[in-house]
């Protein structure tokens, strides 16, 4: 009877020790299938969520340049209408702000200007405005200050009105300084020098661009 129960009790240690090797094998199975998981995370699908995401965000840029395409198309085509609509007017500009220095349609208006007002033209000059400092001049890229001297003698009571003919001049020059002599001649006139700005535009192709 002894030697019956020491063999079922060997039997049943050995039964035990399977077990808690059987276990021991499926805790090492699960530990590294929990391993190769983390490792298919790891270099499978976080490059998938990160390519993903560049995805995304190219098409969030491209579809932004796209909205300011159609913006930028959008005023191009209200600023053609405009233009359109306007187009007598922006013809004008020619007159008001003329290029290569063509200083013509100044020239053909002064001569009744100086006449309508009893004013006799002794010269006229045009010369460029040097910029002597960044304060003293706006940059103003393709218009170019030009300073246009007059000499003029007449009677001081046609002065203002002959300034306001000046001022109205297509280019509209503006009157900058005015110097006169304190003695008259024997009718009665004056000596005047008038220093006015009009600009210009230096470009010679620049309205046929």
């Amino acid at each position: 009877m002894g030697t019956l129960e020491n063999s079922e009790r060997k039997v049943e240690y050995v039964k035990i020790a399977k077990k808690g090797e059987s276990k021991k094998s499926e805790m090492i199975f699960t530990g590294l299938t929990y391993i190769a998981a983390i490792l298919l995370i790891v270099f499978a699908i976080v490059p998938t969520i990160k390519t993903v995401q560049r995805i995304d965000s190219e098409i969030k840029s491209k579809k932004a340049t796209t909205e300011a395409l159609k913006s930028k198309l959008a005023a191009l085509t209200s600023l053609d209408g405009q233009y359109s609509a306007n187009k007598e007017t922006f013809d004008g500009i020619t007159l008001i702000f003329p290029n290569n220095e063509d200083f013509s349609l100044f020239l053909a208006n002064i001569d009744s200007i100086v006449s309508r007002n009893a004013f006799a033209l002794n010269s006229i000059g045009f010369s460029k405005i040097r910029q002597r400092s960044q304060e003293s001049t706006l940059d103003f890229a393709v218009l170019k200050p030009y300073a246009i001297s007059l000499n003029v003698v007449g009677n001081k009571s046609g002065l203002i009105p002959f300034l306001n003919d000046l001022e109205a001049l297509p280019m509209y020059p503006v009157i900058e300084s005015i110097s006169y002599s304190n003695q008259t001649d024997d009718q009665g006139n004056t000596n005047y020098s008038i220093s006015l700005r009009a600009y210009n535009i230096e470009e010679v192709n620049f309205y046929s661009q």
